[in-house]
């Protein structure tokens, strides 16, 4: 396997902003399963490594700033908020060809402490490409159901959250009737926030954003797959519209991504 990239090795840079015609057939892949992303706190000395954090309880809970947590699923295995294919947790197959249609992965993900009386918590950017034709239209709050977000560990699930609304890179307008219009030149990125409320009891998300990359030796060469797994799914009427129009075969209204390392051809 590939060396990892020596900006995305320290994790103290905020990634570039990729070309989703170039980063979803070639460069993305690799960022979303290289490393872990702090977007410079690190630098700044607000990161505390050794201080726990918290974490939600094993129930069900309302998440400051939207959403609702897994809590009442912690343990669980293969558990999804949206239905997904078997394939959608295993690590996709490396290829140079474009998707064929609609697609999302992860741009990049990591933990951040804006300050030391802010709690730590794991932040995800998505990036969306349309396909080789067409557009994909999505909904502000993609289907009004926003992001779900799992990730399990050897144990079960860890943390996770569903209906986690998510921040746009592209400003509203007037007249774009709550739509993202996101073509093939230009692709469409997005990120999330899960507090700490929405892990297990006991884990806390310095920690779970530590087992998220994969397996490195001392040269950082990966040499395997993360110890947890991260999936992210989105369920909008516009993937499926797309998909159509495509003449694809029938793959419903849900994209999924996960931060597993591409198989080798």
């Amino acid at each position: 396997m590939g060396r990892l990239r020596a900006g995305v090795r320290r994790g103290l840079r905020r990634p570039a902003r990729f070309s989703v015609r170039a980063g979803v057939q070639a460069v993305v892949p690799w960022l979303a399963a290289a490393a872990v992303v702090v977007y410079g706190a690190l630098e700044q000395g607000l990161l505390s490594w050794a201080r726990a954090d918290a974490s939600g309880p094993a129930r069900a809970v309302a998440l400051p700033g939207g959403g609702v947590s897994d809590g009442d699923h912690c343990g669980a295995r293969g558990y999804h908020r949206f239905p997904l294919p078997a394939a959608a947790s295993a690590p996709a197959p490396r290829s140079a060809d474009p998707s064929p249609g609609p697609q999302l992965v992860l741009g990049s993900y990591g933990y951040v402490k804006p300050s030391r009386r802010v709690p730590g918590r794991l932040t995800v950017g998505l990036l969306f490409a349309p396909g080789p034709k067409g557009a994909l239209e999505l909904s502000r709050t993609l289907g009004g159901e926003g992001v779900a977000v799992e990730i399990e560990g050897p144990d079960g699930l860890v943390g996770g959250a569903h209906g986690v609304p998510v921040t746009w890179d592209a400003p509203a307008r007037p007249g774009d009737a709550g739509t993202v219009r996101i073509g093939l030149a230009e692709g469409g990125g997005a990120e999330l926030s899960l507090p700490p409320e929405a892990l297990c009891p006991g884990y806390g998300a310095a920690a779970v954003a530590e087992h998220l990359p994969p397996a490195t030796d001392s040269s950082n060469t990966i040499t395997g797959q993360p110890a947890y797994t991260l999936t992210v799914s989105v369920r909008d009427p516009g993937v499926g519209v797309l998909r159509r129009s495509l003449s694809l075969p029938p793959g419903g209204d849900v994209l999924s991504a996960n931060n597993l390392v591409p198989d080798a051809p």
